[in-house]
């Protein structure tokens, strides 16, 4: 019998790796580019609801000694596969595990990697992982309304608009929504072989 043409079953393959990306776990180093990232302004007012303030790097690498401790949370790094270069992180958080559920947050540090698909290529190596590796039922989110790009990545993948806080955010003297959004595990259809990641 020959075994050489058999095919490897779908537990053999690489789970964290997509088209463009790999999801990795921190590294040395890392930290110090996570605080670059901190200081640009219009990176923090994106991605969260708290004042935006430059971090140092020990901030984020005392983060990572400690993330994962009561086996709730889960963060990667996304690193490029053509040079191995760190281009954001990833993350599942506040899993409930009797109930399937968990929060996930994502981002792309640099503007010049945005809208490159290598946001794309994240969630959906995240979502897969979700689903199919840790057996959840459903994933949350929140964003800020005038993300449109973060809003049109997140539908495409599937995630609906299930609730807002009304002018919930304050930015330069202005208020907006902060949408919540969510996908069921059997709304989610994973990206066929060979189909190109879109801009995001």
């Amino acid at each position: 019998m020959d075994h050489h043409n058999r095919a490897e079953p779908e537990w053999a393959e690489d789970i964290f790796r997509g088209t463009l990306v790999r999801l990795s776990a921190p590294r040395p180093g890392d930290g110090e580019i996570l605080s670059r990232w901190s200081e640009d302004a219009g990176y923090r007012r994106r991605m969260d609801t708290d004042a935006p303030r430059p971090l140092p790097a020990q901030h984020f690498e005392e983060q990572d000694a400690t993330d994962d401790r009561d086996g709730t949370h889960f963060e990667f790094r996304i690193r490029t596969l053509e040079d191995d270069r760190l281009v954001g992180f990833t993350a599942v958080f506040s899993i409930e595990w009797p109930n399937g559920s968990g929060w996930m947050a994502m981002g792309i540090g640099d503007p010049q990697d945005r809208g490159r698909g290598y946001g794309w290529d994240a969630l959906q190596l995240t979502l897969r992982f979700c689903f199919e590796e840790l057996q959840l039922h459903r994933l949350s989110l929140d964003v800020i309304e005038p993300n449109e790009p973060a809003v049109r990545l997140y539908r495409r993948a599937g995630f609906v608009v299930e609730g807002r806080q009304r002018e919930r955010i304050r930015r330069a003297g202005s208020a907006y929504d902060l949408l919540y959004m969510g996908l069921l595990a059997r709304d989610w259809s994973r990206p066929g072989p060979g189909q190109e990641p879109v801009p995001g």
